[in-house]
């Protein structure tokens, strides 16, 4: 994938930001953004502006084409950079490289889950760990869920847990189904406020996603990381979930909207290493994943010999 700019505005900007968002020097943003979008380095990339016909901006690109280049990019960058994909998808959201399409939590998502299926969630047989399937159990009947293991126990991942069924409740459909983010992993439970005034959006697992500053700005967080809390407030309660309540799912993306956050949380990179994830057959949850996900962004250093 190459992509042609009219002039340097854009690119620039966008450098910029991504340096700024992910903790890099300048030089270093600008020649990893420069690899992403086809080019050697920064050098050749600024030669380039405005010699060959524009690629087309993000708005005027149908969905499925604007999730594909996204998720090219978001992949491209990340390995340049040296960054997890899903951070480096995080900073382009926002640096308007390509264009000016409306940021929308649906369009993150689907870019996401492109990423994954590209890189470590491929499409699998009908009864492989990651396979989309359907439950047919009581009360539950055709809610799709992500297979983790078949046989006894066969055990899923829904939008709301991860859980233990018979093998007989697990349906592979003719028809392959669209892998899917579960809700729990990026839709608030309440927010917290902190001493200075900050409000820290959290999970259902009482795990930090977001905080928005009193000024207005906002800083992704580690789901691990400990907030000083001086008062607690729900948005929903147990009698009426986002998974159970198509109203209340859009309700809470609409907030997340008007709070400036129509962007993924770290939290959602929990899900492919929960998938994955092969030492603890019995005792998987959504919530274990975010141990999965400290080791995988922070490495333990091995002792020296």
């Amino acid at each position: 994938m190459r992509l042609c700019f009219p002039n340097s505005t854009r690119p620039k900007k966008a450098a910029k930001h991504i340096g700024g968002e992910l903790g890099l020097a300048l030089s270093a943003a600008q020649n990893g953004l420069a690899r992403a979008c086809g080019y050697r380095d920064w050098h050749e990339f600024n030669r380039s502006f405005g010699a060959d016909t524009p690629s087309a901006l993000d708005q005027e690109l149908e969905h499925h084409a604007f999730v594909e280049r996204q998720s090219d990019l978001s992949l491209a960058l990340g390995r340049e950079l040296g960054v997890q994909d899903g951070d480096a998808q995080y900073a382009l959201s926002a640096a308007r490289l390509t264009g000016d399409r409306p940021l929308l939590l649906n369009d993150q998502i689907a870019i996401r889950l492109s990423c994954w299926r590209k890189s470590v969630l491929p499409v699998v047989g009908a009864r492989r760990r990651g396979a989309m399937g359907k439950l047919k159990t009581r009360g539950r009947n055709g809610e799709p869920v992500i297979l983790l293991d078949f046989g006894r126990p066969t055990q899923v991942i829904s939008h709301q847990e991860v859980t233990t069924i018979a093998d007989f409740e697990y349906v592979a459909p003719r028809t392959s189904l669209p892998l899917f983010l579960p809700m729990r992993l990026y839709l608030p439970y309440g927010y917290w406020t902190e001493p200075d005034g900050s409000e820290v959006f959290f999970s259902r697992d009482y795990k930090p996603l977001w905080r928005l500053r009193k000024d207005g700005s906002v800083e992704r967080l580690e789901p691990w990381l400990w907030i000083k809390v001086k008062e607690e407030k729900h948005l929903w309660d147990d009698a009426r979930t986002p998974w159970h309540s198509a109203s209340l799912k859009r309700s809470l993306e609409e907030r997340l909207a008007g709070w400036g956050l129509p962007a993924l949380p770290i939290l959602a990179d929990a899900l492919p290493l929960l998938i994955h994830e092969t030492a603890h057959r019995l005792d998987r949850s959504l919530i274990n994943g975010i141990t999965l996900l400290e080791r995988a962004r922070k490495p333990v250093p091995v002792a020296a010999a």
